[in-house]
């Protein structure tokens, strides 16, 4: 593809009118949530804005489910080297990495990923967001990126802002200041293709609470008006009938905390009436929807103290089936990564792996059951492979290493 001026200003354009439509679930994410500008405000009254950020609840809560244990890699072929050298390129970065990739992918529907070789040689990931990146596809089923953009500004120069645009073969860098485009160099990368790689949310590349934001409000809107009213309810009125008092007969009547009225005077306050329990059944209703809707798991219900790990799967039934999915897009980007690897280590060492021979293995963030897996890893010892089988141990970050270790903790105990 032949990269114009023309088609970057194009791609810029399409870039602000994305970052445009993204920064609200950015701005829900950190709780500035609508009630924040558009509640109904009333003079003299209680005016409190409540805020319950369950976007950041559930992005958080689903993404530690997902990538709260470290991702393992097996080989099928049975390639130690290939794992060993995932292990020694990446495993110092990528579990952070990797968290923060699917974070942002979750709030804004998709992010990206963007593989280099920084200064010291060290093959390396940063993550980027569509508020400072955009992608050009190729239109085909494959949706092969084409070329990127990076937009970025730089501490203490605030008038200019940084473009870099990334091709199949080098990296183009321009500067931009008032709608002005201007090139000021390039150079090459080694991965042979556009080194970002697009990590969805979902195959829709929405917002992963974007269907709920409306329920959002809701909560958000009924909590403060209900807070509201219990504040307004202090300043009640104090009704006295068949009497009249004087300004210094209040005086006193606050002073002493007496009351006196003349026969057939009746003294009482005047206060609103809430129905507290209509109120209470629609937020619970509505609590009870953004859960459903999310496929979460309310934990501040009451549980029994000994629920095992299968019984809590099963609660976890809904969101499992929505990690899941989300997982495979996970699985590929992690794929893309390995083949940028494999490309990096065979240019600086020589030596070619497969990216497709290597099976990524995600292990959910649960309370586990160890002395059933211990079970069923004795019964499966002459079925699977012993790397196979420790994959389902979570505590276990490298099964080939641990493999390795128990090898070499033998020989010394038997020599």
């Amino acid at each position: 593809m032949e990269v114009t001026e023309s088609l970057i200003k194009l791609c810029l354009d399409e870039f602000e009118t994305q970052s445009a439509e993204k920064q609200k679930y950015k701005n829900y994410y950190n709780g500035d949530h609508s009630i924040l500008h558009d509640y109904d405000m009333q003079d003299s009254r209680s005016n409190r804005k409540l805020i319950f950020n369950f976007p950041r609840k559930f992005v958080d809560n689903e993404t530690g489910y997902l990538l709260g244990k470290p991702v393992n890699f097996i080989s099928k072929t049975d390639n130690k080297a290939a794992v060993d050298c995932i292990d020694r390129n990446i495993s110092h970065w990528d579990k952070e990495h990797n968290i923060n990739l699917r974070k942002q992918s979750e709030i804004y529907g998709e992010s990206y990923e963007l593989d280099y070789v920084n200064p010291d040689g060290e093959f390396c990931g940063t993550v980027l967001t569509p508020l400072n990146c955009y992608c050009l596809e190729d239109g085909t089923a494959a949706r092969n990126v084409v070329l990127a953009l990076h937009k970025f500004s730089k501490a203490f120069v605030d008038d200019v802002e940084f473009l870099d645009v990334y091709t199949d073969s080098e990296i183009l860098h321009y500067e931009l200041k008032e709608d002005v485009l201007t090139y000021t160099g390039k150079h090459p990368h080694i991965f042979e293709r556009v080194p970002v790689i697009i990590c969805p949310a979902n195959s829709e590349r929405k917002s992963g609470f974007e269907d709920v934001v409306s329920l959002f409000d809701a909560y958000n809107a009924i909590n403060s008006d209900l807070v509201n009213e219990i504040a307004d309810h202090r300043n009640a009125y104090l009704v006295i009938e068949n009497a009249k008092l004087e300004d210094e007969d209040l005086l006193k009547m606050k002073k002493m905390g007496i009351i006196q009225v003349p026969k057939g005077g009746k003294v009482s306050w005047l206060t609103k009436d809430i129905n507290d329990s209509f109120v209470q059944n629609e937020l619970e209703n509505i609590e009870r929807k953004i859960y459903d809707m999310m496929d979460e798991v309310n934990f501040n219900e009451n549980w029994a103290a000994n629920t095992s790990s299968l019984a809590l799967r099963n609660k976890l039934l809904n969101l499992e089936n929505r990690v899941s999915m989300r997982e495979a897009f996970m699985e590929r980007v992690i794929k893309e990564r390995l083949r940028n690897l494999f490309v990096f280590i065979a240019k600086k060492e020589g030596v070619t792996y497969d990216y497709r021979d290597i099976v990524v293995k995600f292990t959910r963030n649960l309370p586990t059951d160890l002395t059933g897996l211990a079970d069923i890893i004795v019964k499966l010892k002459d079925t699977c492979s012993q790397e196979t089988l420790l994959t389902l141990l979570p505590f276990i970050e490298n099964p080939a290493g641990e493999i390795k270790k128990f090898k070499q903790e033998q020989a010394s105990s038997v020599s």
